[in-house]
């Protein structure tokens, strides 16, 4: 079952759920003679309707963000190495006042550095999709430092953490934090395929505890 598919159920099965308790409580609202307990079960009935909202609203969403991923998803499986060499060159050329000497921390579980992180379910497609193409990533970057710079991996991981730090002191977090961070390693590109090269760059970096909270 695919991430959407899993969501979509979850909502779905909270919905269910509401309506239940819904029908409960307009069913104990017809039989009860007590001005004040009405009153708290009208209450309940109020904000279970807030919360049938919220979930048809989930559920709208979602549906919405299904075909970018699922193209994304599509591109991932086919990511071409001149893409991925252009964001790279792209993401080494910015400007960072410091490069950082963040030690290299043990990789933690990804689900773990997710809750750390505040990231929810809705980035959890996109880290597997780029994780995947992790070993890729490292191999290129490898290449890149025995055949033109040797700094490269460090480059690109102070890069990318100076842009996280200064996110993070501007008020960012969670999953707006790493859609912003996909912005910058995609180069700010609607392009999919350096949109696909900057997941995968990024996710390599995330599963390495080089870049987020470890």
């Amino acid at each position: 079952m695919s991430w959407h598919e899993e969501r979509r159920s979850d909502i779905e099965s909270n919905l269910q759920k509401i309506l239940e308790l819904l029908r409960e409580y307009e069913h104990n609202l017809i039989l009860e003679d007590d001005p004040g307990k009405s009153s708290a079960i009208r209450d309940k009935i109020a904000g279970l309707k807030v919360k049938m909202n919220e979930c048809q609203n989930d559920l709208d969403s979602l549906e919405k963000t299904k075909q970018p991923e699922r193209d994304l998803a599509l591109k991932m499986t086919n990511i071409n190495y001149d893409d991925m060499n252009f964001v790279i060159a792209a993401l080494l050329r910015q400007k960072i006042d410091i490069i950082d000497n963040q030690s290299i921390v043990p990789p933690t579980n990804p689900k773990e550095k997710m809750s750390k992180n505040g990231l929810t379910s809705n980035i959890a497609f996109l880290l597997r999709c780029g994780m995947a193409s992790a070993g890729e990533v490292r191999h290129l970057i490898e290449n890149n430092a025995k055949i033109n710079f040797p700094d490269v991996p460090e480059k690109l991981r102070a890069t990318l953490n100076a842009e996280y730090i200064r996110l993070r002191k501007a008020g960012i977090y969670g999953d707006d934090l790493f859609k912003h961070l996909h912005e910058f390693s995609s180069c700010k590109s609607s392009d999919a395929s350096w949109r696909a090269a900057g997941l995968a760059i990024l996710c390599y970096f995330f599963e390495s505890c080089d870049v987020f909270e470890p």
